[in-house]
């Protein structure tokens, strides 16, 4: 009888020496979580590093759509496990049903075999032209072996003690386990860039910590739901997160009236790295993650990202710096952040925005102003009425 099973290929996880053992009890750990989070029982063993899980329920497109978004899995495949035998005979009906899910609109598939089990007395050859042969007799007339370009594979993989059947492979988000490279703050916004940014930072295993600067009363509460959607999209991506809401309006009104017009945009952007960077302190987060790309706003220059820099006491990772806008959009489309990003929403930085933002600050003046205006208190007094939520594995928030 076939017990249903998932074959977990891990990414970098192989290249990492003394690190793997550590790195792949993390993975199986966020992998339990995903099987917990959507009420599915599991067994969990290594083979050949890689991870096979028995599961005793049907596996269901919600829980492949989770799994896929779980950084350090490079591939899925979902396979039905059936009794070892050296003839192959106890796999006909597993390997059956795989070529009926194909459905009838094909002609051509390859077979190919694998033996994690050495000892198994057939080589992969003689493994794929054994069941080669049982599916051109079984579907006499109707299928053909295309080797090169086939419209299906059917994999056969001979594990320690069962043999594993299957046809469809999906890939995942690859790249290293959740929390594995450190934690950042990651400044989340209501257009495509953060989320994108985010994204990327999560492939390299970073955890993250969301803020969000809510400029009340500037702005409705139609920019905070926005925020939330964004969030539960970018959560799934995370074994666990949290979304820091800051109140922001009364540190922009401060600012505007007591610097140059023209260097406001970038005194809030300086103000939201030292929030974040406070924010930091208490959470024990090592970076700031923005979605900066070079020269695709004001404050993006070279000139201010440099004086932004000096501004915190911590690395500022931009994964964007070098996309264009397009390029940024369609992976927001892939990661399904996009229709949330398009949806319109007040927003406080236009409000306030000059006629003509400086490009190319003059740091005299900065310094002077960081000299003459020490907001530490204020922004202080904004993050201590922070509203905090948890986020889980699927992406659902929660007040704490």
């Amino acid at each position: 009888m076939a017990k249903n099973s998932i074959l977990i290929n891990v990414d970098e996880l192989w290249l990492k020496g003394g690190n793997r053992p550590r790195l792949m009890k993390v993975l199986k750990d966020h992998v339990k979580d995903v099987f917990k989070a959507y009420n599915t029982s599991s067994k969990f063993e290594n083979s050949n590093q890689r991870f096979l899980v028995t599961i005793n329920d049907e596996l269901t497109e919600e829980v492949m759509s989770a799994l896929k978004k779980v950084p350090g899995i490079y591939s899925i495949i979902p396979a039905a496990l059936m009794e070892k035998d050296n003839e192959l005979s106890a796999i006909w009906p597993a390997v059956d049903r795989e070529v009926e899910s194909w459905g009838e609109d094909f002609t051509t598939f390859k077979v190919e075999g694998h033996r994690t089990d050495k000892q198994f007395p057939k080589n992969s050859m003689e493994i794929e032209r054994l069941v080669g042969a049982y599916v051109l007799k079984k579907y006499d007339g109707k299928l053909k072996v295309d080797v090169h370009r086939p419209e299906h594979r059917l994999d056969i993989k001979i594990l320690r003690d069962e043999i594993a059947v299957s046809s469809r492979k999906e890939l995942a988000i690859g790249g290293l386990p959740w929390g594995t490279s450190g934690h950042l703050i990651t400044m989340l916004s209501g257009g495509f860039d953060s989320p994108v940014a985010s994204y990327l930072m999560s492939k390299r295993g970073c955890k993250q910590s969301f803020i969000f600067f809510y400029a009340y009363p500037f702005v409705g509460d139609e920019v905070k739901d926005k925020i939330f959607e964004l969030t539960k999209v970018l959560g799934q991506y995370q074994a666990f997160s949290k979304l820091y809401i800051v109140p922001f309006g009364e540190v922009q009104k401060k600012v505007s009236g007591i610097c140059e017009e023209k260097y406001r945009t970038i005194l809030f952007r300086k103000m939201m790295v030292e929030t974040s960077n406070l924010l930091a302190d208490r959470v024990r987060a090592q970076a700031i993650l923005t979605g900066d790309a070079l020269g695709q706003v004001s404050s993006q220059t070279i000139g201010n990202i440099s004086l932004i820099d000096d501004a915190s006491k911590r690395p500022i990772f931009r994964p964007l710096m070098g996309m264009n806008k397009r390029d940024i959009i369609k992976l927001s489309e892939e990661i399904g952040t996009h229709d949330i990003s398009t949806i319109p929403h007040d927003d406080a930085c236009s409000l306030f925005a000059p006629k003509n933002p400086v490009i190319k600050p003059d740091k005299k003046y900065w310094h002077r102003f960081e000299e003459e205006n020490d907001l530490t208190p204020i922004l202080t007094e904004a993050l201590d009425q922070v509203e905090v939520y948890q986020v889980n594995v699927r992406g659902e928030l929660t007040k704490a």
